[in-house]
């Protein structure tokens, strides 16, 4: 299967934005999934399990199996104990999937080219690993590379694929900075949601 640069670039800056999330997964214990993140409708427990579950559902995708989803959600549910554990493996799966893949058949936007679902899936995990860091009191660092391949996905996820399900507006402005902070504020959260001391 050919992978092209541009993609194998992706895909690196896809595993790298994996490690971050999974070292700030990996010591979390169970009273901290009641913690409160900045994406106001998840916890710490209900967005492990949107990132889980979303992987899963991309990489059945990719692969041509049909995906753990129903009723326009993931089906996956973060058992106790099980938040390391099962995201090394949904991540482990995704980038394994990503490879094989060139033409992805997602539920809610059908035929997507694997390039357009990486540089996605790089700004769901960088925005989300910064929820869950500042969930956790913690600090999520990403370098300068997938920083900007956050922001091309981020435009992706902003742009016209979404508008037409009402999920975001079809406009993006152009006048963030390319830094994390202007990720985060590109996103719809302020840099200083959640500060905890």
């Amino acid at each position: 299967m050919h992978v092209s640069l541009d993609d194998q670039r992706s895909l690196a800056v896809l595993s790298d934005a994996l490690d971050v999330l999974q070292r700030l997964v990996d010591p979390i214990d169970e009273p901290q999934l009641v913690l409160p993140t900045p994406c106001d409708e998840f916890d710490v427990r209900r967005l492990l399990g949107h990132l889980i579950g979303w992987q899963r559902v991309v990489a059945a995708c990719a692969v041509g199996e049909a995906p753990p989803f129903a009723d326009g959600s993931p089906t996956y549910r973060l058992r106790p104990g099980r938040a390391a554990a099962d995201l090394r493996h949904a991540s482990t799966a995704l980038v394994a999937s990503l490879v094989r893949a060139t033409v992805i058949d997602l539920p809610y936007r059908g035929p997507t080219d694997r390039s357009i679902v990486l540089i996605e899936q790089v700004a769901e995990m960088v925005i989300h690993t910064w929820d869950l860091a500042r969930a956790l009191g913690e600090e999520a660092v990403f370098d300068e590379r997938t920083v900007a391949v956050a922001h091309l996905g981020l435009t992706e996820l902003l742009g016209e694929s979404f508008a037409p399900m009402g999920f975001r507006a079809a406009h993006v402005g152009s006048g963030a900075p390319a830094d994390l902070d202007g990720l985060i504020a590109r996103s719809g959260r302020r840099p200083v949601d959640l500060n905890q001391t």
